[in-house]
């Protein structure tokens, strides 16, 4: 595919040493990494141009592909679209001249274009079976969704090796909701106007819910491929993923009889996902006999945290419950790490997964839990799916994740559902996605297990 390539420059008067020293400590560009390293996980910002949405900071996430201190950094990133950046530092007088280069390819002008607003429906076309992915390819929530659309589109490609729907390819249209509910619903009515009647959601449960809404009457059935904290049936949903029901009654006494602690504080968002992760925590820490000092409802987001970690320290907690999800559950740890709050406490954090991991470092992540039903590496039957994920990719890759592997086995397990009916109408279709993930036959459904970050890895317990 061919690529464009986009060059910008900014001066400054620090002589080009200092200014690639700022932009390591994160003074420019907004690099977040915890070691400027080859192979580390990195995000960098660059500057919008415009007002409103198309004016915001366009944050890269991916890896250090080569590191020459003083001079240059090449970063192969995975989100908003695969590409390779580089900065450069060039003496300028007695400042420097700091050189932007980043790749675009047709993905890259497509979701620029959308950030735009040019957001048109993809034309219509009866030579293909489409399907939709609603994904945080940006915003907060692009933390854990980085390897979601290249597993989804993996998903897609066995589908077709494999005669495809009714011997007609499948087609994956891909929608960014950028971690915003109102961006979301414009992207799932693209989505829906480009021919999906089916789109699959990695995404968090405001955006989720409010997708859900605006399908009502549109006959496209809309599945929550990751964990969530459910709701009440409805004929155009299906919800997937882990239960925070299921997660904290694996984890809780599970941590509680590790440290012999017992009194909590709980720290998530401001939208449906955290109150009900919540009042699931409550319950089950009552039945082992703790309590919950306090708790705390942050916009997603958030990044500082001070004024919440200082009210954890004054509770008297001992154990710490997050329900934060992608960017803010990355600054809170790094935040807790920095104010000696995890040499004080333990973390049960329930969307920790690998990416958000890298992005925390091995040091602010060390000895925090987490619980799905997937951990990279863990389980024996996704082996042959890693493998395949790995040969499939090219360059350096996010890591799979629970809320990645759910993705692909949502989508895998519609194709062989249609591939046998063709003709199901949604209710149909819904059914028989629900019967799929109830069955223990199938990998939609799986135990829940227990990981602690140790030495920079999630290991299980």
């Amino acid at each position: 595919m061919s690529t464009l390539s986009v060059t910008a420059q900014i001066s400054t008067d620090d002589p080009p040493e200092v200014a690639f020293d700022r932009f390591a400590a994160g003074g420019l560009l907004g690099l977040e990494c915890t070691a400027l390293v080859v192979g580390a996980a990195v995000s960098v910002s660059l500057p919008g141009d415009g007002s409103g949405v198309a004016g915001m900071p366009i944050t890269l996430l991916g890896h250090v592909a080569s590191v020459q201190w003083g001079k240059s950094v090449a970063i192969v990133h995975h989100q908003p679209w695969r590409g390779r950046l580089k900065v450069r530092f060039f003496a300028d007088g007695g400042g420097s001249r700091v050189v932007v280069e980043s790749s675009l390819d047709q993905d890259g002008v497509s979701w620029l274009a959308h950030k735009r607003g040019f957001d048109p429906p993809e034309p219509l076309r009866h030579d293909r079976h489409r399907i939709g992915l609603l994904v945080s390819k940006s915003g907060s929530a692009a933390v854990f969704a980085q390897a979601t659309e290249s597993l989804a589109q993996l998903a897609v490609d066995e589908i077709n090796d494999g005669g495809g729907i009714g011997g007609v390819a499948v087609e994956l249209i891909i929608g960014d909701d950028a971690s915003d509910s109102l961006a979301g619903v414009s992207a799932a009515n693209r989505l829906s106007r480009s021919g999906c009647r089916v789109i699959f959601a990695c995404v968090t449960s405001a955006t989720f819910n409010a997708a859900a809404s605006m399908l009502q009457g549109t006959g496209v059935l809309l599945v929550h491929t990751v964990l969530n904290e459910g709701g009440r049936p409805s004929p155009g949903i299906v919800r997937l993923g882990e239960r925070p029901l299921a997660q904290v009654r694996a984890g809780v006494p599970a941590l509680m009889a590790d440290t012999g602690a017992s009194r909590w504080f709980f720290v998530g968002h401001r939208y449906s996902w955290s109150f009900g992760a919540h009042w699931a925590a409550r319950r089950v820490v009552a039945e082992n006999h703790g309590s919950v000092l306090g708790d705390v409802y942050l916009p997603l987001g958030t990044n500082d945290f001070g004024a919440t970690i200082a009210t954890i320290e004054g509770s008297g907690a001992e154990l710490i419950l997050s329900s934060l999800v992608g960017h803010d559950e990355v600054v809170f740890e790094q935040q807790c790490d920095q104010h000696g709050l995890r040499n004080r406490t333990r973390t049960f954090a329930l969307v920790l997964d690998e990416a958000t991991q890298q992005l925390i470092g091995e040091s602010a992540a060390e000895g925090v839990w987490a619980s799905f039903t997937y951990f990279q590496g863990a389980v024996d039957t996704y082996r042959g799916l890693e493998d395949r994920y790995r040969q499939a990719a090219m360059g350096p890759l996010p890591p799979m994740s629970s809320l990645s592997a759910t993705t692909y086995e949502a989508i895998k397990t519609y194709g062989q559902i249609a591939s046998m009916t063709p003709d199901l109408d949604r209710d149909e279709l819904r059914r028989s996605l629900i019967d799929a993930a109830s069955s223990t036959t199938n990998g939609l459904h799986r135990p829940i297990l227990l990981a602690e970050s140790r030495r920079g890895q999630l290991r299980t317990r």
